[in-house]
């Protein structure tokens, strides 16, 4: 079987899932109502790595199917700069490779089938920035507390982005994007590890609303 037609097999191989299944334990909750919300954001900033280098499965569900491959992702929050490498989840071989930043994304390598599909590496460059970048809210934020959660909001691109904190040690939960009153993507993070005295999300289900797809991200591996 050619490199291709194995690629095209492995990721056309679709199974029915429930996507609205949540594969992680939820957090913990408990009451924030003595917490000082700065205080959280501080701390948590100071938990989360600068840099990264981790190796993970990403499954994409769309449409009540889904498709799988394994994904080494290394970033750098302080220069907002990142590479994602695709492999196939059965033979390993490369899938696809790119890098950016905050703004710019450059396909090194990706099989035909994926660079025929739109822009492909634009989408995994937003889905990563997504996931990865700006998990820490502004100082100056709008803050409001329910009963178990700290909500901050602030402006983003041409919307509003919120940070949900939660749990007894004041992680973020959720991060919401807003336009227009209505939510056009969100990531959730499910429970956290400690490696090196730095906090990794074991699990993120990141949603996009618009057009109706869910990834969701199982850590396998941190190198650094």
């Amino acid at each position: 079987m050619t490199l291709r037609r194995l690629a095209l097999v492995g990721l056309s191989t679709w199974c029915m899932l429930g996507c609205s299944t949540v594969p992680f334990s939820e957090i913990d909750l408990a009451s924030v109502e003595n917490a000082d919300p700065q205080a959280v954001r501080e701390q948590f900033s100071l938990e989360l790595p600068e840099r990264f280098r981790i190796v993970n499965t990403v499954t994409f569900q769309f449409g009540g199917k889904a498709s799988s491959a394994i994904g080494y992702t290394e970033v750098d929050t302080s220069t907002k700069t990142f590479t994602v490498v695709g492999l196939h989840p059965a033979g390993g071989f490369k899938l696809f490779e790119l890098s950016g930043d905050s703004e710019n994304v450059e396909c090194t390598f990706a099989l035909e089938e994926f660079t025929r599909r739109g822009d492909f590496a634009r989408a995994v460059g937003e889905d990563t920035r997504r996931m990865y970048f700006d998990r820490i809210p502004a100082r100056d934020a709008k803050i409001s507390k329910g009963k178990n959660r700290i909500f901050f909001r602030q402006p983003a691109a041409d919307g509003e982005m919120e940070y949900v904190f939660a749990g007894t040690d004041g992680v973020l939960v959720e991060k919401h994007y807003y336009e227009n009153g209505s939510k056009v993507w969100s990531a959730s993070y499910y429970e956290y590890l400690r490696k090196n005295g730095k906090l990794y999300p074991a699990g993120i289900i990141l949603k996009h609303h618009e057009y109706r797809y869910r990834l969701v991200v199982r850590l396998k591996e941190i190198w650094s």
